[in-house]
Parts: structure tokens; sequence; C-alpha cells
């Protein structure tokens, strides 16, 4: 990179920075118009290694952030193991700079995603925009960075995306949105957390589980006043053995939400509140994706129902896309059929399908235009 040249294209692109969603203030800018001034000298051999160094270590920072964002998405959760390998930052600026230009590099490596090209276009307009609409312009800038990791990431794996804002989900087979549908997350008092996580197993026919904390909290109250309502909502108990017991024989008043040593889970089926589908991953929290009876909350525009976990508007198509490497694995199970109390029938997921979860206020609808969300949670 010792090319005068060369220096002052990389300064000239690195004063652009902002245009790219990117902060120049990042590439040592000074440095590189200091050095590239022609009245500054450099004293010795040594003085010019060193300088070289320092350029080609400017280069390829900035070229990187240019290919992989200049931040990650922060999720609460990272399970997912991700490597930043889909490109060769140094064999492509070697290439660059002796058969192109270090600008045909900048726009090679912003033109690799279709969302990030239509983000970089509507920043544009903000920042041209008098008076320039700064809140916009930041969250414009954070969203072209989740999208440039989001599209390195997703060249290795099968990506699940939940934006949490826009209520929506995507999956993404490499450079592929293959699957699009509304769901229906966590409302403001109990919000879905956001993760990165492999998806390991999709359950047909689950049992719920109930959480305690709505066991406590929500259910208890109701089985103190109603003998019926584990009856009447497909409910069973268990001990600390896991056993099934009676609960009419249990004198509910006893206990409290300190002193709840039941487990409360309710019976597979189509009341079932998980539906016919749930989709597994590892978190801390106690969230999954799943299917759900109450259809009708799909129509709305805000949908923040759930105690934290995801309901999907198109669970069949979930599962046949997640198995598409294994086509019998839904073939023999009809999954619109009402059966009573099924037996429940985990199938894993092998291939490298991986759950992300995140928070952005700008999102694209399915036909892939941008639009921008409330911030639900306040974050």
């Amino acid at each position: 990179m010792s090319n005068p040249k060369r220096i002052v294209e990389l300064d000239s692109l690195i004063q652009l920075s902002s245009k790219w969603a990117l902060n120049k203030n990042d590439y040592k800018s000074d440095y590189l118009k200091q050095i590239s001034d022609p009245n500054t000298e450099i004293a010795n051999r040594t003085d010019s290694v060193k300088t070289d160094s320092i350029i080609n270590t400017i280069a390829f920072h900035f070229f990187k952030e240019l290919a992989y964002g200049n931040q990650a998405p922060v999720l609460q959760y990272q399970g997912a193991n991700f490597k930043l390998t889909t490109y060769n930052i140094s064999t492509l600026l070697n290439d660059y700079l002796k058969h192109k230009s270090l600008g045909q590099l900048v726009n090679y490596l912003n033109t690799q995603s279709a969302e990030v090209i239509k983000l970089l276009k509507t920043l544009e307009t903000y920042q041209d925009s008098l008076p320039s609409k700064e809140a916009k312009v930041k969250l414009l800038t954070k969203a072209v960075n989740e999208y440039r990791w989001l599209n390195a990431i997703k060249q290795n794996q099968n990506i699940v995306l939940v934006n949490i804002p826009s209520a929506q989900l995507r999956t993404y087979q490499g450079n592929n949105a293959v699957l699009f549908m509304k769901v229906i997350v966590g409302k403001r008092s109990t919000p879905t957390n956001t993760l990165s996580s492999p998806i390991y197993q999709v359950t047909i026919n689950p049992y719920w589980v109930v959480p305690k904390s709505i066991a406590t909290k929500e259910m208890l109250p109701k089985l103190k006043k109603d003998n019926n309502y584990i009856d009447r909502n497909h409910l069973q108990v268990l001990n600390r053995n896991y056993r099934v017991v009676n609960s009419n024989i249990i004198n509910w008043d006893e206990y409290s939400l300190d002193n709840f040593p039941f487990t409360i889970r309710q019976s597979t089926g189509c009341d079932n509140s998980l539906g016919v589908i749930k989709v597994e991953f590892d978190s801390p929290f106690g969230i999954y994706l799943h299917d759900t009876p109450e259809k009708a909350l799909f129509a709305n525009s805000n949908r923040f129902y759930s105690h934290g976990c995801m309901r999907m508007e198109k669970p069949i198509e979930m599962g046949k896309w997640l198995f598409k490497n294994n086509p019998i694995a839904l073939d023999s199970i009809d999954l619109k059929k009402c059966y009573n109390r099924p037996k429940p029938i985990p199938i894993p997921v092998t291939n490298n399908s991986i759950m992300i979860v995140w928070y952005s206020l700008v999102d694209f609808d399915e036909k892939g235009n941008l639009h921008f969300y409330k911030n639900i949670y306040n974050k």
C-alpha cells in the first residue's frame, strides 16, 4: 500500500464512511491525510516499513467492516458460534490493488446483500434531507451493519431470523430469503429475549409445560377459585417425580408463590397452547417457536401478546423447511387433523440451522419494502 495514489484513494474513500454507515474516525483518517500530503517526508526505511504496516492495517480494518459490519447485533444470549470467514479481506485487497480500484472493492462489498443495498439508498436519502433526520439515520446505520453481519453468516448455515419490533420471521438459505411469516412475540411486561442458538429439534404434538411463573402467578389464583379449571383447560398436574397426580385431591389453598411443588402441563392436541409443532433451540429463557390455536391474532398489526415465546403463522411450512433434507419426516403425520391427546413425536434437526432473535426498528415486509417500527420495549 506504498503507492501514493492508492493512499490518496483510500483516504478519499474513508472520508465518505458515513455514506456507507461507518465512522471515518475509526480508521485514523488524520494519519492518512498527513501521509498522503506530498510535503510529508519519511525519514528512513524503518519508518517506511512502519508506515506501510499502519496503512495496510487501516485498509484491512475499513474493508473488513464494509464486509462484516462494524458491530454484530447485541444479543442477550449468544449460543451460536459464528465464523466470519465469508470474505478473505487480505486477498480481496491485493487483487483490487493490482487489477482494479479500491472504489470498486467498496462497491463490491456494498452490493452483496439486497437488504444492505436498500438500506444504504434509504440512508443516503435521510442524510441528504434538510434538516438531516438524525434519529432515522442512526437506526439505518445500525441496520446496515447488522445486515452486513447477517449476510456474512448466512452463507454457511440456514438462518431463522425473528425481528421483535416488526413481529416478523424470515428464513434464509444462502442469499435467498425462502420463508416469510408473521409471528406473535412477548408483550411489554413479558418481553421476548434476543438470542442466537442452534435449532436441534422439532416436536410434533408437544406438551406445553407451563413456566413456573405463569403457574404460580396466573394459574394458582384460578385453581383456588375454580375446581374445574384443570380439566376445562386440558391440564395435568405432575408431582416432584414428574408423575401425573389427581388434581381434585389437592388443596390448592395450601400452596403459594414460594411453595408450589408441582409442574403443570397442557395435554397434547388441537387445543394445546403450542399447537401441533414446537421448534426447539438452546435458550436460558425457556422460549421457543411454536404453533398456536389462536390464528385470528395474526391479523393484528401489533402482535405482542405472548409471555416471551414466539408463535408462528405458518408452522407446517416451517417444519417442512427445516426438514427439507428429510422429506419423509412429516409425511406420515396429518398435521391438520385433530387427534385426541396424541403422543409427542420429537424429530432431530440435522442440518445446520441457526435461530436468531434480534431487535431492529428497521425491517422489510414480504415484498422487500423497508419500514420503520415502534420501539415496543423502549430499548
